[in-house]
């Protein structure tokens, strides 16, 4: 069953919320990085997940370089503190990677210990196209194992839930779900004209915001939800959320802070920033909040593009992203990860 409900974008007051920290940079190899996967660990230790691309131009557009046209290697940061992964050293998953971009990643540790890092093309090169993961257990990554059924999937997503691991993906701009309890499931359809599906599971229910794409949801206009108790019927409001004057959305990401909803994506102009907005009640099109700039992609006549977005909350929000900012946020240069300790909202 697939309900939509479609609506113009409200404009409510937004919560009050005041800066508390400047980003701080995390990566700062001359490659292109990307697309961030955090969780903390049961132990306690923070793991950090990023793609690095092994062209070594590393700048978008210079000498004609396109990071959405690389192929990437996956990497990994741990520290028993946020602050101390900018120190902490930088490892790349080993084993041989297939001939896929690898340019996406979804990181989780599941209720048995064991750490699932999954990737995909992301639309980027690759003979083998489909879902693969890496596991780490007992101190040993093993992997590539390719997750069947999943051909010419784009962009992905994953998280554990009642013990089974959910995988989210996008084939021909259709959202899909999958899902592992020693076997791995059909894929069942969310929802169509659908791409960039980010999830979050909150009481039984799964929570999936996503760009639409397509014909009747506008290409990359607005940020849609679907939600489900099951994983088999799904439900599909919106657009939840867009940014007025810009012609694009993108890399949407959602997590529960307390009562709240916070969403975070990327709007896309001559320059890409990170924005937010909050409901209490997400399927409630008119309770999200006025959109609020996060990040700042421009100085001086100068652009980059500040993306993906990966919230994590746990007693303060912190907001990891991908940045081709310099270290001052004057100029661009190649892709790095960056994070806020805390959110800030810029207007």
């Amino acid at each position: 069953m697939l309900i939509l409900t479609i609506a113009t974008i409200p404009v409510v007051a937004s919560p009050p919320m005041q800066p508390t920290s400047k980003p701080f940079q995390l990566t700062t190899d001359p490659h292109y990085d990307r697309n961030p996967s955090f969780f903390q660990a049961s132990d306690g230790t923070y793991w950090l997940f990023f793609t690095r691309g092994r062209d070594p131009r590393g700048v978008r557009d210079f000498n004609g370089y396109n990071p959405d046209l690389d192929y990437y290697d996956i990497y990994y940061k741990t520290a028993r503190s946020i602050p101390q992964l900018q120190k902490a050293p930088e490892t790349i998953i080993p084993g041989t990677p297939p001939d896929n971009a690898q340019r996406d990643i979804a990181a989780l540790q599941s209720n048995d210990g064991k750490i699932w890092v999954f990737t995909s093309t992301g639309l980027g090169p690759g003979s083998e196209r489909s879902i693969y993961y890496y596991t780490y257990e007992g101190g040993a990554w093993s992997g590539p194992v390719a997750v069947p059924n999943t051909d010419y999937a784009a962009h992905i997503d994953a998280l554990e839930s009642e013990g089974e691991i959910w995988v989210f993906f996008d084939v021909g701009y259709s959202l899909y779900v999958l899902h592992y309890n020693g076997v791995w499931s059909p894929a069942v359809s969310i929802a169509p004209e659908a791409t960039l599906g980010k999830a979050i599971v909150d009481s039984g229910t799964f929570y999936v915001v996503w760009v639409g794409y397509g014909p009747t949801n506008g290409y990359a206009t607005g940020i849609y939800l679907s939600t489900s108790t099951d994983g088999a019927d799904w439900n599909t409001y919106g657009p939840i959320a867009s940014w007025t004057g810009v012609p694009t959305n993108w890399d949407p990401a959602l997590i529960k802070d307390r009562d709240t909803f916070r969403l975070f994506w990327a709007p896309s102009n001559s320059e890409q920033f990170i924005a937010t907005s909050t409901s209490k009640t997400p399927t409630v099109l008119d309770s999200w909040s006025t959109p609020v700039q996060v990040t700042t992609a421009s100085c001086g006549g100068n652009n980059w593009w500040d993306f993906w977005p990966e919230p994590f909350k746990r007693g303060s929000a912190y907001l990891f992203y991908a940045s081709e900012r310099n270290s001052d946020g004057t100029s661009m240069i190649d892709g790095n990860i960056w994070i806020y300790m805390a959110v800030p909202l810029t207007n």
